[in-house]
């Protein structure tokens, strides 16, 4: 369970940061089956653990059962074998990931501790060495991309609140606000339809609607489900914006 957690710890951390590869909701769907790989639990103790209203994850959990990854069972999910081949991929990946960064900072660390036992001995010799010049502080990066992204995306919305109609811009807000939120440009339609409780007939109509004025495109991922996203040609509106 440590070792399961810890990964699943690190998985959900970086989806908070943005620092994920295909957007948050892979990224959850990861961290939950590594969990579940380390024991059958409950939804409302997956939600506890991963800082989620226990609704959110089953509505997840439902989502992947239908597609055979997980069972329930008395109260408790588990994964299938399916599912158990999928968690022990992102532990996989997860732990090659890790031993990188870890081997990475070692490499940055030995010359910088060879650094300090300069500074030690020149001390003791009465000067200071010269400093480091390649030393630079990277506060407030985040908060400047994420500031650059909410500004792109209230001109495109801007642009576009005339020419759609007022279901259409909500749609576009919401994946504009994701894009804001993760720096991804597209989400998936079960996340969309949970998050503003849509009928999914619904929402896939106003979509189509939205892709035939080329303003997003609707992909079925085999593994992770139908994906919409920013087209290419409002992705190149972003960057003037």
């Amino acid at each position: 369970m440590d070792d399961s957690w810890r990964i699943a710890e690190r998985i959900i951390a970086r989806a908070r940061r943005g620092q994920t590869r295909g957007g948050p909701r892979s990224r959850l769907v990861d961290a939950i089956m590594v969990l579940l790989l380390s024991r059958p639990m409950r939804s409302s103790e997956i939600g506890e653990l991963l800082g989620l209203e226990s609704k959110y994850v089953s509505s997840y959990l439902s989502y992947w059962r239908a597609r055979g990854y997980v069972e329930y069972e008395s109260g408790l999910w588990q994964l299938t074998p399916l599912g158990e081949d999928y968690a022990r991929e992102v532990i996989s990946r997860e732990t090659s990931e890790y031993d990188k960064f870890v081997s990475l900072a070692r490499r940055i660390a030995e010359p910088v501790s060879r650094t300090r036992n300069d500074k030690r001995r020149a001390q003791r010799r009465g000067r200071e060495p010269g400093s480091l010049s390649f030393t630079v502080s990277n506060k407030g990066v985040g908060d400047k991309k994420r500031q650059e992204r909410e500004e792109a995306a209230a001109c495109v919305l801007s642009a576009l609140r005339n020419l759609l109609s007022e279901e259409e811009l909500d749609l576009m807000r919401m994946i504009l606000d994701h894009y804001v939120e993760w720096g991804s440009t597209y989400t998936y339609v079960d996340q969309m339809a949970e998050s503003i409780k849509a009928d999914l007939t619904w929402l896939m109509k106003i979509l189509r609607g939205l892709q035939s004025k080329g303003l997003i495109y609707i992909y079925t991922d085999p593994r992770l489900g139908v994906r919409v996203g920013l087209s290419r040609r409002v992705k190149e509106e972003l960057k003037p914006c």
